[in-house]
Formats: C-alpha cells, sequence, structure tokens
C-alpha cells in the first residue's frame, strides 16, 4: 500500500475542516479530547474502572438523573480530580450536570447554607464561576466562600421575633439549626437540651432586593429544617424567577404537599425526588 506523505495527509484533513467556523472547531476538539481522556482513566483503572463505572451509574442515575454517558464524564471527571462534590445527596452534581452542564457564570441562593463545605450544595458552583447568596444566621467555614453572606432568619414575614435553635454550635448538629416553631423530626428530641437565640425575621424578598440579585436565578437550595413552606412564601415569585430549586421535605406533610401546591401555583413541576429532597424546574422546560 502505498504511504501518503505527511503534506498530503495535512492537506487532507485541511479541505473538510476549512468549511467550519471556529467555534465548531473548538467542540470537535474538545470532544476528541474527552474520548482520549476516557480510554486513559479506562487503561489505567482496567476491569476495576467497568464496575466501578457501574455501580457510579446506577448511583447518579438515583440522585440526580443522569443518562450513561452523562454519569460516564462525570465519573472521570471526578476520579482524575477535576471536580469534587460536596453535598449530601448530590443536590449539587443534579444542577450542575443535569440541569445547566457547562454553565459557569450561573447565579444560586442558598437558604440554610450552614458549613461552607461540608454537605454544602454550593461550592461546587462556586468552583465551577457561578455565583450567589448564601443564607444563614450561623455560618461556618466560609473563608474559602465568595457568596454573598447573610446571617439571617428568613420566615413568610418580616420583622417577626421567632425561638431559633442554634444546634450546638461546637459539633457537626450545628448545621440543624432552625425555628423553633418549625423543627421537626430528630431535631424535635435533639432541641430539648439545645440552646436558643431570638431572632427577627426577614423574607427572601428582602435579601434578594438587598443583594440586588439578577432576575433569574439559576438554582435555589432550601434546607432549613421544616422552615421551607414559610420561607417560599416570602419568595417573590412575581419579579425572580427560578431556573431548578432543591427542597427538602423529610417526608413530612402536609408540609410537602404545600410545597407542591405552592411551587404548581407559580409555574413549576416537580421532576425528581432524592431521598429528603424533592427537585422542581420550570413547568414549561
Amino acid at each position: 500500500m502505498k504511504q501518503e506523505s505527511v503534506e498530503t495527509r495535512s492537506a487532507r484533513w485541511a479541505v473538510p475542516l476549512a468549511g467550519y467556523a471556529l467555534p465548531t472547531l473548538v467542540k470537535f476538539f474538545q470532544a476528541r479530547l474527552w474520548i482520549a481522556v476516557l480510554l486513559v482513566v479506562v487503561v489505567l483503572g482496567s476491569g476495576f474502572v467497568g464496575a466501578t463505572l457501574g455501580a457510579d451509574y446506577e448511583k447518579n442515575q438515583l440522585c440526580c438523573q443522569l443518562s450513561a454517558f452523562q454519569s460516564l464524564i462525570v465519573s472521570a471527571k471526578e476520579r482524575l480530580g477535576l471536580v469534587t462534590f460536596y453535598s449530601q445527596i448530590g443536590q449539587d452534581k443534579w444542577v450542575s450536570e443535569k440541569i445547566f452542564p457547562g454553565v459557569k457564570n450561573g447565579f444560586f441562593l442558598d437558604v440554610g447554607s450552614g458549613d461552607g463545605t461540608f454537605n454544602s450544595n454550593t461550592k461546587t458552583l462556586e468552583q465551577k464561576g457561578w455565583t450567589g447568596i448564601c443564607v444563614d444566621p450561623h455560618p461556618k467555614h466560609m473563608e474559602d466562600r465568595t457568596c454573598q453572606m447573610f446571617k439571617e432568619v428568613v420566615y413568610s414575614e418580616a420583622g417577626k421575633r421567632v425561638r431559633f435553635w442554634t444546634g450546638g454550635q461546637q459539633n457537626l448538629d450545628s448545621f440543624w439549626g432552625g425555628i423553633a416553631d418549625t423543627l421537626e423530626g430528630e431535631a424535635k428530641r435533639i432541641i430539648q437540651t439545645a440552646p436558643f437565640e431570638e431572632f427577627t425575621t426577614v423574607t427572601l424578598s428582602d435579601i434578594l432586593q438587598r443583594a440586588k440579585a439578577p432576575r433569574f436565578i439559576n438554582f435555589v437550595s432550601l434546607d432549613i429544617e421544616g422552615g421551607e413552606v414559610n420561607a417560599l412564601k416570602g419568595f417573590p415569585f412575581e419579579k425572580y424567577r427560578m431556573g431548578a430549586l432543591a427542597v427538602e421535605h423529610n417526608y413530612q406533610e402536609p408540609k410537602r404537599s404545600e410545597i407542591k401546591a405552592l411551587m404548581e401555583s407559580h409555574g413549576y413541576k416537580r421532576v425528581h425526588t432524592s431521598i429528603q429532597d424533592d427537585f422542581y424546574v420550570p413547568a414549561n422546560s
């Protein structure tokens, strides 16, 4: 067989590529780069990778609705150290990889942000380039976070004096803080000996206005131990739109049904459930 020269081969490739715009060429080579990366992972891990990728797919499907291909890409990035997900049950992975893959300039609202790293639903988003708002009366380990921090207690109305359970700030239970009257589940048992503080409530409308938030908020995370319904009642749906919402329900009724009815009344639909959280997106998406 006649062996073609380097010049001939280069010319042969140049002809079909010449008609493509630069962005298309970038995507062309990016796609091939990822294929190469995946091949490296497979070669390095041999059969072990096949087994673990299968387990990863099952986990990613349950937590985040990722397809087999999406799961393969995400697993490769995690194993190569290109991304880390910090959330408890995959909330950050769901919004980052399922709802807004490739988005690097999104905006989030993290209500009940707690620890800046441990079980954080939004640290991964910041590491991708997102900006946002974090709300928690007792934030911890926020030194490497860039979100606007509001040390507030949110409710359906502003100016209400409430007793807030501090959760015991010297241990991991500290992220369980919440308004005494709305606490539920395991928290009710713990609060018998836990300290309380008094706060004056604000609404999410107040916070968004003070933060000069954009009218479209890509992701809202809501985890405030039973106070989620009241917080959502103070959200200005007429002024701001959500791209996605992860909200804790802990299987508590009628709270969970009230959240669903409220979100549907404002044009959102529940698309996923993972353990104690429900996930919503715009109904027309």
